[in-house]
């Protein structure tokens, strides 16, 4: 979705918290979970035009979900190279989260209540579905899918889009975990990447519980490289074959392939 819709939506609950809004980023108040700093291990350009809002692998071509009504597109690529496939769903929809199942995408709207499924190679349109619920991210853990809506929940899905049971509340400690957005699942560890609404950190869940198990601080990374724009926040989280980490945001110019490394966590960490 777009800052300012977000904004007009969340204003209210944000002074309620005791956010205040800083330039493109809210300031994170961090809880019992631990910290890893992002680091830069290669990059690529990316389409500064793209308002991201889902990226993840398809063997070695990226698939990336891009918003805003008028511009919004599914593009297959491979890192830094040229567009393979496209997709563009029509000005009165506004793309949101993306998930590969199969051999085919879904492809969530924001407040249409359409879901797109595509085939993987060609984007070409398969069929529709719907569901009638804002819908911000979406991932497969090879069983359901797991979607978010901005709120600290994430909902589990059939690939019908039928609810696959009760939903599951992310909590740091005690504390519950508001602006989930673009999501990605690690196969490895079960686990669910979930970046946080104007925020620069990315939460590593357990889905079963709900348990914020670590953060990933790109702090670093948008403050040197996004753009001086309040939409271009932090979004875009895509594992690729082999595990390594690829991120990137809205509007960004740059693709980031990251890893990280511990940092020790007693209250916020200091990145200055």
């Amino acid at each position: 979705m777009r800052l300012v819709d977000w904004l007009w939506l969340r204003l209210l609950t944000l002074m309620a918290l005791g956010f205040g809004l800083g330039f493109g980023f809210l300031p994170q108040a961090w809880g019992a979970a631990p910290a890893r700093e992002a680091r830069i291990v290669a990059e690529w350009d990316h389409d500064p035009s793209l308002f991201t809002q889902a990226l993840f692998f398809d063997g070695q071509d990226i698939v990336e979900s891009a918003g805003l009504y008028g511009r919004s597109r599914v593009i297959r690529y491979r890192p830094g190279g040229q567009v393979l496939a496209e997709f563009r769903p029509g000005a009165e929809f506004f793309a949101e989260g993306a998930a590969l199942v199969g051999d085919e995408i879904y492809v969530l709207t924001w407040r249409e209540g359409v879901v797109f499924i595509l085939d993987a190679q060609t984007l070409t349109l398969k069929k529709t579905l719907f569901l009638p619920r804002e819908s911000w991210g979406l991932t497969f853990d090879g069983t359901q899918l797991w979607r978010s809506d901005g709120s600290a929940q994430l909902w589990p899905h059939q690939l019908s889009l039928a609810a696959a049971g009760r939903p599951v509340t992310v909590r740091d400690g005690d504390k519950t975990i508001k602006f989930l957005n673009e999501l990605e699942r690690d196969p490895q560890s079960g686990l669910i990447l979930a970046n946080i609404f104007g925020q620069t950190r990315v939460a590593f869940i357990e889905p079963r519980t709900g348990t914020v198990k670590f953060y990933l601080d790109c702090q670093k990374i948008a403050k040197k490289y996004a753009p001086k724009n309040p939409e271009a926040v932090l979004n875009g989280l895509a594992l690729d074959p082999a595990g390594r980490l690829f991120l990137t945001g809205k509007l960004w110019p740059r693709l980031f392939q990251v890893d990280w490394d511990p940092i020790p966590m007693n209250g916020a960490p200091d990145l200055e």
